[in-house]
């Protein structure tokens, strides 16, 4: 049985030979904008592990597993931003647990970790570090079960099991993404910014993959098909009822643990599914069957559902890609069906009417934002609060066409996710703002900074854009050594970019030209500046 560590671990955990790597820029980058003179160049040390990367590392040594192992499944599962203690919902639509993402799929994670660990899956989806401990002990019986070396390349087949995915072309396809991040290595942002190193493994070679068709009988184009029984999952046909409204969820789980658990887990389905970055979307079901999604028979029955890859607590919200491809879903489905562009049709999971509390055929609910989300009449059968109130209804329906309602936003402005637009409710009308420069986001209860500018003019976002970049540059930048900034998420021993890690722009190469006009005055007046108070620092 495992048992509850504390929060912190000690300083004299085993790093298991912790690569030092890394980039660091070399010369002066100003947003998108770089001095050709300047390189960058490999950095002599890497900040010290956090809490993810140490709960990793006790994992790896509960279990004897290798901690590069646990890291690259933590990254393909997009484990690692998941915080430390999370909240619990018995009816989540994608359970998930730990940085692993322990789920209840093909194969049944959720529910063995918890019973290695000894405890409920309730404290696993909780306390993401003991899930992640309980983890590696279900791979490391799997490897056990499926003969593996000590070549990480033989543990495909205990990886295959672990994703708990239906289809023989879709385990093979998660072994063989694991492994190539373990070719590829890279440093990855986890929990509260905290960077995690996984070193490259290019002595592995990649076992056969097995592919995946795309299209089938999907009737969103580029979606892939995942083959689902409809079996205590969904009903086949709608009984003559028409399709005019379109349900918005959120997952609470990654890509993989969304597509196994909706694939296999009883009770929980939907017809599509967006990931996070909106670069994929699965489609489970046909639209003429009625799959359960929105805990309401009236309203699974006239609606189609479509769950997105994120978290209600993230901070971030969700990204603008995100949007377009679901935008584009939704107007691809009202090619389909008579589908109102208004937000009486195409609503949150929040808004779902709770038969239990209230007619099942009531409207969705109207209410300001934060009323419905802790209203007991709403939510279907659980309560639900997805997409919750990081979901920008506003930017949303802008992209379908339409428009949002009062109640969709506040009273102060709010920053739309891609800080090109501000929103608020006034005087009981939505007004949109659009930003001269980025939209700033301030504290609760505080509106947002979105300066307007006048049609045509540049002045006031030069102004903008090059006083928030000379502060930050002249009062943050260290004077013994250039800015830190560049790719520091690219592989380690790496010039440049490889696919699987992350990307955060700036320098990554010397040869790149001074832009002209204001922007290459700008980065002239940053460099003086910075000249400037080298010279005060050193006169004392």
């Amino acid at each position: 049985m495992l048992t509850r560590s504390p929060h912190s671990l000690p300083l004299s955990l085993h790093r298991g030979g912790l690569h030092r790597g890394g980039l660091l820029l070399g010369g002066l980058c100003l947003g998108a904008l770089c001095l050709g003179a300047f390189a960058c160049a490999p950095a002599e040390e890497t900040p010290a592990e956090g809490p993810v990367g140490a709960a990793l590392q006790l994992a790896a040594d509960e279990s004897g597993l290798s901690r590069d192992l646990l890291v690259a499944i933590a990254v393909e599962e997009d484990g690692l931003r998941l915080a430390p203690r999370r909240r619990f919902q018995s009816d989540d639509h994608v359970p998930v647990a730990g940085h692993l993402q322990l789920r209840h799929g093909g194969f049944d994670s959720l529910t063995r970790a918890a019973e290695l660990a000894g405890v409920s899956e309730q404290v696993l989806v909780e306390d993401t570090e003991l899930a992640t401990r309980a983890a590696a002990l279900v791979l490391a019986e799997l490897g056990r079960a499926l003969v593996v070396t000590d070549d990480l390349a033989s543990w495909a087949p205990a990886l295959e099991r672990l994703s708990g995915l239906g289809e023989p072309t879709q385990r093979s396809a998660y072994a063989h993404r694991v492994l190539e991040r373990l070719v590829s290595g890279g440093r990855f942002t986890a929990f509260a910014g905290e960077r995690v190193i996984l070193r490259p493994h290019a002595e592995l070679s990649l076992p056969n993959l097995l592919r995946q068709a795309l299209g089938g009988p999907s009737q969103f184009p580029g979606a892939t098909w995942i083959e689902t029984s409809c079996t205590n999952k969904c009903n086949v046909g709608r009984d003559g009822v028409s399709v005019d409204t379109i349900v918005i969820h959120d997952t609470e789980g990654g890509w993989n643990a969304s597509v196994a658990t909706l694939q296999s887990d009883p009770g929980k389905s939907a017809h599509y599914l967006i990931d996070a970055d909106g670069s994929r979307v699965a489609q489970f079901r046909p639209e003429s069957d009625i799959t359960w999604h929105s805990g309401n028979a009236v309203y699974n029955g006239r609606s189609v559902g479509i769950e997105h890859v994120g978290y209600i607590d993230d901070p971030a919200g969700f990204a603008p890609a995100l949007y377009e491809t679901s935008a584009t879903l939704v107007a691809s489905i009202r090619t389909r069906h008579t589908i109102p562009l208004d937000r009486q049709h195409i609503i949150g999971h929040y808004q779902v009417p709770d038969g239990g509390q209230i007619a099942a055929s009531s409207q969705p609910c109207a209410d300001p934002l934060l009323s419905c989300l802790s209203s007991t009449k709403y939510g279907g059968a659980s309560n639900h609060s997805d997409p919750g109130p990081r979901w920008q209804w506003c930017q949303y329906m802008q992209r379908l066409g339409g428009s949002c309602a009062c109640n969709d936003t506040f009273m102060n402005f709010n920053c739309t996710t891609d800080r090109k637009q501000a929103v608020r409710c006034v005087n009981g009308s939505v007004e949109i703002r659009t930003c001269a420069a980025p939209c700033e986001v301030q504290s609760l209860g505080v509106p947002d900074l979105c300066d307007p500018i006048a049609p045509g003019s540049t002045k006031a976002y030069i102004d903008r854009v090059s006083r928030r970049a000379i502060a930050t540059l002249v009062a943050e930048s260290p004077v013994d050594q250039p800015p830190k900034g560049g790719k520091d998420d690219a592989p380690v021993d790496a010039p440049g970019p490889t696919p699987g890690a992350e990307a955060t722009g700036g320098c990554a190469m010397s040869g790149h030209a001074v832009p002209s006009g204001w922007q290459g005055a700008l980065v002239a007046l940053a460099v003086l500046l910075r000249r400037t108070r080298r010279r005060e620092l050193a006169a004392g």
